[in-house]
């Protein structure tokens, strides 16, 4: 009677519970799909746990890393679960999410007693957990009446439909969920609005599922994140390994490096993972970046320690800073410059020194914030890239690090692609 479609991906610690509460239902005439998307081998040996059941089918994407930017993933596996389905009625849940016990037998009993409505939802409980899933916050996320417009105002896991209004999107759209990457914040909301283009959300007015919010999900890493990234940036995905954003590669970096670089563990900035796999992997930072020049990271200071000169790397190049007024000005941290010999140094070739005047003769240097009035300005290739106010402190940027700039220095200089979050709006 229901086909329940389970999307998950590297939650070991909640996945099992997810599907427990599926198995706890005091209404047993269900499906589930368990929807993978080539999850690590810890979460794949709690799920391996429940595969018995005759009632659970598991299907695991195999997904390479680097193309999971590319579509909205979980609208991919909901896609791929949809037509192997046989139930009357069609719910969702994540590995993050739990059923309680009685939730699939009210929203079946009410669409039994209302034969002529295709969709109802109902309330949440929203939980804020830490680390040790240990609640830090909670709240309920009401129904709000019957819903003509139930985007960005249902959760997708509160959500039962019928098979019948689905296959009228499929005929009209070719597929049900919208896999188009822009949607990866709000894919549930893309596929509301479809649905209610023939019906209304019905309220069940009590809580039904609860969701767990942390640190690492979705939402979460998403909020305020711009679709590229600047370089010389440091960025951790759901796993613990740490990269360095070098010349739009991701290089691992450990913490020993990190050290030694004069690198702030603070301004570690967490991603979700589709993005970090956008940036193919290159060469790690380690000790052999002291050996060949070519694999040191850019957008670093390094300090000769025998003239006390002061570089910046950019482009493979070092770049003098002139004077003390040169640091200041663009407010180059002292306490970053890595101290290196002049045999090291010399194997680099010069680049453009850099000065405290900003003209439309010189080059600026990388990964600069730049401030006119409420307006951000990123540097890159000599170009000056809007940035959000918003962003600019989820990429790590401090707002009194911004070095001041008049309309006519920002005339001298072609703007770049803007960093900018996105969410599609219904």
């Amino acid at each position: 009677m229901v086909s329940i479609v389970m999307t998950s991906y590297n939650k070991p610690d909640t996945v099992g519970e997810a599907i427990q509460s599926v198995l706890d239902q005091t209404y047993t005439n269900w499906e589930l799909f368990i929807m993978d998307d080539a999850s690590n081998a810890k979460t794949q040996k709690v799920i391996e746990k429940y595969l018995e059941d005759p009632r659970i089918r598991f299907y695991n994407s195999y997904v390479k890393d680097e193309e999971r930017y590319k579509k909205t993933r979980y609208a991919v596996l909901i896609n791929k679960a949809l037509p192997l389905t046989q139930g009357k009625y069609i719910s969702y849940l994540t590995d993050d999410n739990f059923y309680l016990r009685n939730r699939l037998e009210v929203m079946v009993d009410y669409f039994w007693e209302h034969s002529d409505i295709d969709i109802v939802y109902s309330a949440q409980r929203v939980k804020n957990v830490d680390t040790e899933l240990d609640i830090v916050s909670e709240f309920i996320r009401k129904t709000n009446g019957i819903l003509t417009k139930a985007s960005n105002l249902v959760d997708h896991c509160s959500v039962m439909h019928t098979r019948s209004i689905a296959e009228k999107i499929y005929r009209k759209y070719g597929s049900y969920w919208d896999e188009d990457a822009k949607y990866w914040h709000n894919g549930d909301a893309a596929f509301w609005k479809r649905l209610n283009e023939w019906e209304p959300f019905y309220p069940i007015d009590k809580v039904l599922d609860v969701c767990l919010k942390n640190e690492v999900s979705f939402q979460k890493l998403n909020i305020h994140l711009p679709d590229h990234l600047p370089d010389g940036i440091l960025v951790t995905g759901v796993d613990t390994d740490i990269y360095f954003i070098d010349r739009q590669k991701r290089r691992k970096i450990d913490h020993n490096m990190l050290r030694k670089l004069k690198l702030d563990r603070r301004k570690i900035i967490r991603i979700h993972n589709p993005l970090l796999f956008k940036y193919r992997e290159g060469p790690p930072i380690n000790e052999t970046i002291y050996t060949d020049v070519s694999l040191f990271p850019n957008l670093l200071l390094v300090k000769d320690t025998h003239t006390r000169a002061v570089y910046y790397i950019q482009d493979q190049k070092k770049r003098l800073i002139k004077n003390e007024a040169t640091l200041n000005k663009f407010h180059f941290n002292m306490k970053e410059i890595i101290h290196c010999d002049r045999d090291f140094l010399n194997q680099w070739q010069d680049g453009e020194p850099i000065t405290d005047r900003i003209t439309d003769k010189v080059l600026l240097p990388d990964r600069i914030l730049f401030n006119k009035r409420d307006k951000y300005y990123l540097s890159c290739n000599n170009h000056l890239h809007p940035i959000e106010k918003r962003i600019v402190g989820r990429l790590g940027f401090s707002y009194n690090q911004a070095v001041s700039i008049t309309n006519e220095q920002i005339s001298f200089f072609e703007q770049g692609k803007p960093y900018v979050w996105e969410v599609a709006l219904f």
